[in-house]
């Protein structure tokens, strides 16, 4: 399927490439500035599909910044490919995941950015959140543009199937299908509620997903949501 440019905030970019296979949407995200930043690069395989996307909003050399959620292929396995294509560009996370490895599947070193520390881009600011185990993997972080409110939300709210590139329906009840499916995709722990009541704290206008539509409805609410409905599949109170 043809990868898909969609503008879902002022200079912020979706990515999609939709395979068949993996009955989902692969999402990456551009933000062009005044020192462009890839949030996500897909898997490998997806390179030759993103790069020509990300080539035809800004020149990849000028790709300052390179950051994902958490380490896993559909994530940043594409990263070496881009820091070729892209010279000046840094790869890009929290401490955590600059400790837990990073820098080994890297041909650049990692560049940690501190905990809620805000990294200018330009006219935009992405604050940097640890949340481990949310989604999942415990170096799992989000970023959460500023001017725009938009909040990069990785795999929560991942919906099977081919979805438009924004929405604002529903995207809670699509992702409790993944959920019926893949129980443990999306696990509880100790700091679950306390990560996702702090997302809810922000007050996105924009939640922007690694296998789901952009939503701009009611975003705190679907937050909100779907947390209650992940505790609520395992007997537990939130």
């Amino acid at each position: 399927m043809p990868t898909d440019v969609t503008e879902i905030a002022p200079d912020i970019f979706r990515i999609a490439t939709f395979r068949d296979g993996a009955r989902l949407a692969f999402c990456q995200f551009l933000i062009r500035d005044d020192q462009p930043l890839l949030f996500h690069t897909g898997a490998r395989a997806l390179f030759d599909d993103t790069l020509p996307a990300v080539r035809s909003l800004v020149d990849p050399a000028k790709l300052r910044y390179i950051s994902w959620s958490h380490l896993e292929s559909d994530e940043c396995g594409a990263m070496n490919d881009f820091l070729a294509a892209a010279p000046n560009a840094e790869p890009v996370h929290s401490p955590l995941g600059q400790r837990l490895g990073a820098g080994d599947f890297f041909d650049k070193p990692v560049q940690a950015v501190g905990e809620d520390e805000a990294l200018n881009l330009g006219t935009k600011k992405l604050r940097f959140l640890s949340t481990p185990h949310v989604p999942h993997s415990w170096d799992a972080i989000m970023v959460y543009e500023e001017t725009t409110g938009t909040l990069f939300t990785s795999d929560l709210f991942t919906t099977l199937g081919q979805t438009a590139a924004v929405t604002d329906h529903d995207v809670v009840g699509p992702a409790l299908v993944m959920l019926e499916q893949s129980p443990d995709y999306l696990p509880i722990g100790p700091r679950t509620a306390g990560v996702f009541e702090r997302l809810e704290a922000l007050q996105p206008k924009v939640l922007a997903g690694h296998h789901s539509p952009a939503y701009f409805g009611d975003a705190v609410q679907a937050l909100r949501d779907l947390k209650g409905e992940m505790f609520r599949k395992v007997g537990l109170a939130v």
